[in-house]
């Protein structure tokens, strides 16, 4: 076995062992803390260039923010050329922002119209510039978005670092009509940032979008504009693809090595990066390693010397001990002890005096410890019982955290979280807020806080605490103190913190309502759309679709909409459409895909159907369809085209007629006969109506088309209406015809009408008559009557009717029944329709009972306006 060695060597090891370790883990510490110091620092740099990133960001966005609102504001006066109202408007955006150097309001072409201020700053008068030749002007006709330009130097009395924000003002279509331009001055923004302090050599550079200098220590801004493209750090920081960084770079014009922090302001496409020296950041690092290996060496040596002094000593005094021990064991069990006389260290005789009392001292301890464990369980019973009132508070407080989306209002929200903890209550407590005052029982709506206070608060004493939620919503939450009660601190504590719990369940209850209504708004202007409007997720599962979407694609029938497997089935269902071409619209492959929807006897109806990708935080979310009613649109296109059709026969004919005629007159080596002439002259005559009667046709359907069909109403005796009506047909259509005329109203009853339209309607309708009737004798009765709160005015015939098919078109604009009798009589097809636009304008209608080969009955409808006037008696001699 090892001999073991001397306590004398154990101990100069031991403190050698101590001491080296002793040092070397301080040494260890100290190195860590200068590098977490150094570590500590680099992200002291990086926070702030995000620091200055977010503050140019937000500072140039505000200014943004400024100048879009004030291209909507300044819409309405710019249309309206509304010079001063311009002028004063850029005056208060100038006060409230004067970061803007200059503020201009210009037409399309880049030419500015008005300006503010109106003096540049160095006095001289301002004038129109045109900002067309700009690089933000023409980026602002390509995007019809707010533009932010680069950096540059201002025009004329203005030459400052300057970034011009332009917003476009857009008309009702989309088109830009107008700009708004402000001037910001950046050197502002640049002095705050020189100002901050960024440690030994550090500073700050920012560039823009061109690589142009906005804030540089070494660069005068004032005067210069000075491009850092070639820089090796701007040239590192455009390789990176992330939105930070940071790296060591050698600067050959400096020489010296540097520590760079960079942050890319995405919004804006500028880059600010703060530079530090690298020996500003290592060297400290450096000294402290070497100081800390001299200060080992040197306390090595040290140790080496103290403890061969102290250790000699020590053994000594430690030998007599273990001497004297020896001896005082041998003697105990002996049972002869000896006292002998300590030669030695105080500390010596004190020990030996307190080896001869330990018994004592050991037995004196023990009954001090029983007596000190008594006390303990007492203490631990007392805080036993605090806790457990702790716990009666904490349930209460767990009772007060009730849901926020009850439709309970305010008052009867609070009281519903006093009745919650009022178990475990010993007092009343009443709560004050905005102008509610509520307990458990009551509710007080428009109070006054003293007036409150003074009538029901009974106890002498009150206790109240705050209820702060916001600025201007704050509270009161009140103990009414009664019969001597008292608050200790623990309750007290309690009622804080009851407080505060309250407070933020009103906090929460106030945002959950506003998010609320908010859903509620979004929705309503969802259901609200005349488009129809239908969102997928990822996983083609329907996540919503808004009632016209669903109303026009289910079309009545109740079956839901769940996946797009679903929508596309029921497309194919409804819809006129190619499942080839259905297919590729939801592939991608088309922007957007008409569709035809045709249902029996009804009119066809058309739809456009547009598709989207729904975008959260740039990533895609699902797809959208949007699907347009345009029918209209598609009948207007109809009704052009047989326009068109309709102008280049109906015209054609008679214009070509009265041609031949004229020219016939016109020969000069013919005499003609005068009644060969008189035959032409009425044959011109005749075709100069037909096309006369032709242009009122179109003039009366494009004021129908456009709502301006206008009409005199005034009293007018029915009987001669329908005389004179019947007189105005063509003595031609009169042969071999028959009218009988039916008034179940007495000669003298009068009614409200346009006298001259409603002759339009009646010639019209007896024409209609007599042109489609192929019997020998043709047949018009004409009936006067009242039905209910409506004066009547019925034209029936015998001619070759109308079957069922066309009863729906045949007030259709050009609808014609019988094409080849229509282009025999001359007809155009708009003659119902110009019927049905007279009766609406006279606030009625008109309708029409047929049977192919049996004739047809048409009935107009004239709201009696007089009708509450006629008496009983008068209503039963006009029936």
């Amino acid at each position: 076995m090892r001999k073991a060695r001397s306590l004398k060597k154990e101990l100069i090891y031991s403190f050698l062992i101590i001491a080296f370790f002793s040092i070397a883990i301080l040494g260890v510490f100290q190195i860590y803390q200068l590098s977490s110091l150094i570590n500590e620092n680099q992200r002291y740099q990086a926070q702030t260039a995000k620091y200055l990133a977010d503050y140019i960001d937000n500072y140039v966005l505000d200014y943004k923010k400024a100048i879009q609102t004030e291209a909507l504001n300044v819409k309405e006066p710019f249309l309206n050329n509304d010079i001063p109202g311009i002028q004063k408007q850029l005056k208060d955006i100038k006060t409230n922002y004067p970061g803007f150097v200059n503020m201009y309001v210009g037409d399309s072409k880049g030419q500015s119209i008005v300006f503010y201020p109106e003096s540049y700053t160095d006095g001289v008068k301002r004038k129109n510039h045109n900002f067309s030749d700009r690089y933000y002007y023409k980026e602002l006709l390509k995007t019809k978005e707010t533009v932010i330009s680069p950096v540059y130097h201002g025009r004329g009395g203005t030459d400052i670092l300057l970034v011009a924000i332009v917003s476009p003002i857009l008309d009702d279509e989309g088109e830009l009509v107008g700009y708004v331009l402000g001037a910001l001055d950046l050197n502002a923004l640049g002095e705050h940032i020189k100002n901050r302090t960024f440690g030994d050599g550090g500073y700050a550079v920012v560039i823009d979008q061109e690589k142009n200098v906005v804030v540089h220590p070494e660069v005068d801004t004032r005067r210069e504009l000075v491009n850092l493209s070639e820089s090796a750090i701007v040239q590192y920081i455009k390789e990176q693809q992330n939105k930070s960084g940071s790296s060591y770079f050698e600067l050959d014009n400096l020489h010296e090595d540097v520590y760079v922090t960079y942050e890319k302001i995405n919004h804006l496409d500028w880059v600010v990066w703060v530079s530090k020296p690298t020996d500003a950041i290592t060297s400290t690092y450096k000294n402290a390693i070497l100081l800390i290996i001299v200060f080992l060496l040197i306390t090595a040596l040290i140790m080496v010397i103290v403890s061969l002094y102290l250790t000699d000593r020590l053994e000594r005094t430690i030998r007599y001990l273990l001497n004297y021990i020896k001896d005082y064991t041998k003697g105990i069990k002996e049972d002869a002890t000896v006292k002998k006389k300590i030669q030695g260290p105080q500390e010596m005789e004190e020990l030996f005096y307190y080896f001869n009392h330990m018994i004592d001292e050991v037995e004196k301890n023990r009954t001090e410890l029983i007596e000190l464990n008594k006390e303990l369980e007492a203490r631990v019973e007392e805080r036993t019982t605090t806790l457990k009132n702790k716990n009666l508070e904490l349930k209460a407080v767990n009772k007060l955290i009730t849901s926020v989306s009850s439709n309970k209002d305010l008052a009867h929200f609070i009281q519903h979280c006093l009745k919650e903890i009022e178990p475990f209550m010993d007092y009343s407590i009443h709560v004050f807020f905005h102008d509610l005052a509520v307990t458990t029982n009551t509710i007080h709506t428009k109070q006054n806080l003293l007036q409150y206070l003074s009538k029901n608060i009974v106890g002498e004493q009150q206790y109240i605490e705050p209820i702060q939620i916001e600025k201007n919503n704050k509270g009161f939450l009140i103990v009414d103190l009664m019969n001597k009660q008292s608050m200790t601190a623990s309750q007290q504590e309690f009622l804080r913190t009851f407080a505060s719990s309250l407070a933020v369940m009103l906090q929460n209850k106030f945002l959950f309502e506003q998010i609320r209504n908010k859903h509620a708004v979004l929705a309503a202007v969802l259901e609200s759309m005349s488009e129809g409007l239908m969102l997928v997720n990822n996983q083609k599962e329907v996540e919503y679709v808004n009632e016209f979407f669903l109303s026009t694609v289910k079309m009545g029938k109740e079956k839901e909409l769940v996946s797009f497997n679903d929508v596309y089935r029921q497309f194919i269902n409804i819809f006129d459409v190619d499942p080839e071409e259905l297919s590729a619209f939801f592939a991608n492959k088309k922007k957007e895909l008409k569709l035809e929807y045709k249902a029996r006897q009804k009119k066809p109806k058309y739809y456009i159907l547009h598709k989207f990708s729904v975008m959260l935080d740039e990533d895609v979310i699902g797809e959208g369809l949007l699907l347009r009613d345009i029918t209209k649109e598609e009948e207007i296109d109809t009704l052009k085209n047989n326009l068109i059709s309709l102008t280049s026969h109906e015209f054609k004919t008679p214009i070509t007629n009265i041609k031949g005629s004229v020219e016939t007159l016109l020969r000069p080596e013919v005499e003609w006969e005068p009644d060969f002439q008189q035959e032409l002259l009425e044959g011109v005559h005749e075709d100069i109506e037909r096309i006369l009667h032709l242009v009122n046709d179109w003039m009366d359907i494009s004021k129908i088309e456009s709502g301006t069909m206008y009409v005199e109403r005034n009293m007018v005796r029915a009987s001669d209406l329908i005389e004179k009506s019947m007189e105005q047909i063509p003595l031609a259509l009169r042969e071999d015809a028959s009218f009988h005329f039916h008034n179940k109203l007495g000669k003298d009853f009068t009614f409200y009408a346009d006298k001259i339209r409603v002759q339009q309607v009646l010639v019209n309708l007896i024409t209609n008559g007599l042109r489609y009737n192929d019997a020998s004798l043709k047949e018009i009765d004409i009936t006067l009557d009242i039905e209910e709160n409506d004066v009547t005015i019925a034209v029936s015939d015998n001619g070759i009717g109308i079957s069922e098919d066309h009863m729906t078109k045949i007030f259709n604009h050009f609808y014609q029944v019988d094409v080849t009798a229509t282009r025999r009589t001359g007809g155009t097809g708009l003659g119902l329709a110009i019927c049905v636009g007279i009766m609406e304008a006279h606030e009625g209608k008109i309708e029409a009972i047929s049977e192919s080969g049996k004739g047809s009955t048409f009935i107009l409808y004239f709201p009696n306006k007089r009708g509450r006037d006629i008496d009983e008696k008068s209503k039963d001699l006009y029936r």
